[in-house]
């Protein structure tokens, strides 16, 4: 379990945070979009909430990074905890929510979580779902890139057939995001299709994978 700090995200016994997922959705989204504006210096909620999904990005990695390797982390939203780490938002999560993979963790992950949270976010926020999901999308690719195994390949061809997303969805936007390269083709020269926003934060540049850069 301590592979997952990779990803920003500490499974412990006794989780908690300043809120949790559930509310930083919902009733809270308001404080938490002050809390990413003070840190950031983000001038608006549009650029807030791109900013936190790209953080909540290493979430849903993890949890298919667990998925890979076979087990699965099947706790609510309301149990995944929001820490406030040196101004960096990182998560905890209950170790008592994991257990063995079984069949269908693949599309839980996309359903319970990532889905749930883009369109709360995306609503709230006012920003593109399209932006937002290519935010969880950059994470996932290369957390994907560094696996070697037939399950990880399994898993990455599921996550671009558009039936894999539906009826909840129409598409994989996933595939989307690939503009007709492979996946290797992608992960070794990774670019992405829409600006996170990022470059809107105070003394920042574009990120060189940014569709606008030069």
């Amino acid at each position: 379990m301590e592979e997952l700090e990779l990803f920003q995200v500490k499974v412990r016994n006794d989780a908690h945070g300043f809120m949790n997922m559930k509310e930083a959705m919902t009733t809270r989204f308001p404080d938490l979009m002050k809390e990413i504006m003070l840190a950031s210096g983000a001038p608006n909620e549009a650029v807030a909430t791109s900013i936190f999904m790209r953080r909540f990005g290493f979430f849903v990695t993890a949890q298919l990074y667990l998925v890979v390797h076979g087990k699965m982390w099947d706790g609510t939203l309301d149990e995944v905890y929001l820490e406030n780490t040196d101004g960096t938002i990182s998560f905890t999560i209950h170790e008592r929510f994991i257990r063995d993979r079984q069949d269908g963790d693949l599309e839980a992950v996309l359903k319970n979580y990532a889905l749930p949270a883009v369109e709360a976010f995306r609503q709230a926020g006012h920003v593109s779902k399209i932006i937002l999901w290519e935010n969880l999308w950059g994470y996932i690719i290369w957390m994907y890139g560094m696996q070697a195994s037939e399950q990880a390949q399994k898993d990455t061809e599921s996550l671009l057939v558009d039936e894999f997303w539906q009826p909840e969805m129409r598409k994989s936007y996933f595939l989307q995001f690939l503009k007709g390269r492979s996946f290797e083709e992608a992960k070794a020269d990774y670019k992405r299709v829409t600006c996170c926003l990022y470059k809107e934060l105070p003394e920042t540049d574009k990120c060189p994978y940014c569709p606008l850069a030069k």
